[in-house]
């Protein structure tokens, strides 16, 4: 890894703090532009209240907005000590200092825990259990412009976070497949997710969720609520996102949204390949539940994959499109105290597995209120 010259630099509390370009191996060129771009502090771990002050004008003078539109998502290595606290600091001041809001989770599909404000621990499922590459709540019609991660404590061995870039999806596939970028433009995805109830028999094993949940659909339920008052609550959090949902016999919830599979991105005007149907597909594939009735190895219901009119989504092309995304991916290393913010609209992301250490990544969303355009070939 080199360093360069510092790139950016301020002085606070008069403390010099700088910023300089690092090379990270194995990084990609999207359309001309390096793929994470990245930048080491001077310091690790010290004057944390100076490299808030420091990132929160790099945020409001539209240094960070730039950096993101041109390479969606950006590292800064040696942020600070890894704590839920440390990270809350420095991607609060960035973002209020860009005019953006924390993002409301409704629907929440995975084990996550608060854990400072507006910071949560990524999904807490097996260790064993690979994640594939989504955009943040790409499966809802609300979602978050940015998700930006922390490293707290990074594992020995495995546990890296594989990013790809949403528009270099949109071109491979468009090189390679022409037919199913044109498929995908015609047609939206019937997004159906399963929610257990806590008293059902359905439950994703190591990674229970359930529509009662906080960041379910539970948020305005109240201890004592009886199980009708309970679902009316949960209807109200449903019905953000959608109307159409249905109660089943043991107490679950299935939601159902549509939602297209490309969008044009608000800064570049560029196609970028915004869903979750490779995640979808790649934890069906992996759970064994691509075939009736659709229950996998974990005890969880995966709906079936089918576009709005209930066609159902061919199997090649889903391979060939999960092959893709596995092909694009930078999968990113982590260091205590790395700060990677990412644009959510322009690059997905996914996790690897582990076999040694605890691995302790956070998450935060923040949102802008532009939804972007829909893509139309």
């Amino acid at each position: 890894m080199t360093v360069d010259q510092p790139e950016y630099q301020g002085t606070y509390s008069g403390n010099r703090i700088t910023l300089s370009k690092i090379e990270l191996p194995n990084k990609h060129i999207v359309n001309g532009n390096e793929f994470p771009y990245a930048l080491a502090f001077n310091h690790s771990g010290e004057l944390l209240d100076d490299k808030v002050e420091f990132l929160k004008e790099l945020g409001s003078n539209g240094t960070v907005e730039k950096l993101l539109a041109k390479h969606g998502a950006v590292l800064f290595r040696g942020a600070g000590s890894g704590s839920p606290e440390t990270f809350s600091k420095l991607v609060s001041s960035v973002e209020t200092a860009r005019g953006l809001k924390p993002y409301e989770q409704i629907g929440l599909a995975g084990k996550r825990n608060l854990r400072a404000e507006n910071v949560f621990t990524a999904n807490e499922g097996p260790k064993t259990k690979r994640f594939y590459q989504h955009n943040e709540y790409s499966r809802f019609t609300i979602f978050p412009s940015n998700i930006h991660f922390f490293c707290q404590d990074a594992p020995k061995v495995g546990g890296d976070t594989p990013i790809a870039h949403s528009i270099e999806f949109f071109q491979r596939l468009q090189e390679l497949y022409p037919e199913i970028i044109e498929k995908l433009s015609q047609k939206k995805l019937k997004s159906s997710q399963f929610y257990p109830s806590r008293e059902g028999k359905i439950s994703f094993k190591g990674n229970e969720f359930y529509w009662q949940d906080k960041d379910g659909f539970g948020h305005l339920i109240k201890e004592g609520d009886s199980e009708e008052e309970k679902r009316r609550k949960a209807e109200i959090m449903v019905r953000k996102l959608t109307s159409d949902f249905e109660w089943a016999e043991d107490g679950g919830l299935l939601v159902h949204q549509y939602v297209p599979f490309i969008r044009i991105h608000p800064e570049s005007q560029l196609p970028t390949f915004f869903n979750t149907l490779v995640g979808r597909y790649g934890a069906k594939k992996d759970a064994g539940a691509t075939e009736f009735p659709h229950v996998g190895t974990d005890g969880g219901y995966y709906a079936p994959l089918v576009y709005e009119d209930g066609e159902e989504i061919d199997k090649d092309l889903l391979e060939k499109v999960l092959q893709v995304s596995i092909d694009l991916e930078y999968n990113h290393e982590w260091q205590e105290g790395d700060l990677l913010l990412v644009d959510n609209i322009q690059v997905s992301h996914g996790r690897q597995p582990w076999s040694e250490g605890e691995r302790v990544i956070l998450v935060s969303m923040w949102d802008n209120d532009v939804i972007p355009e829909v893509y139309k070939a």
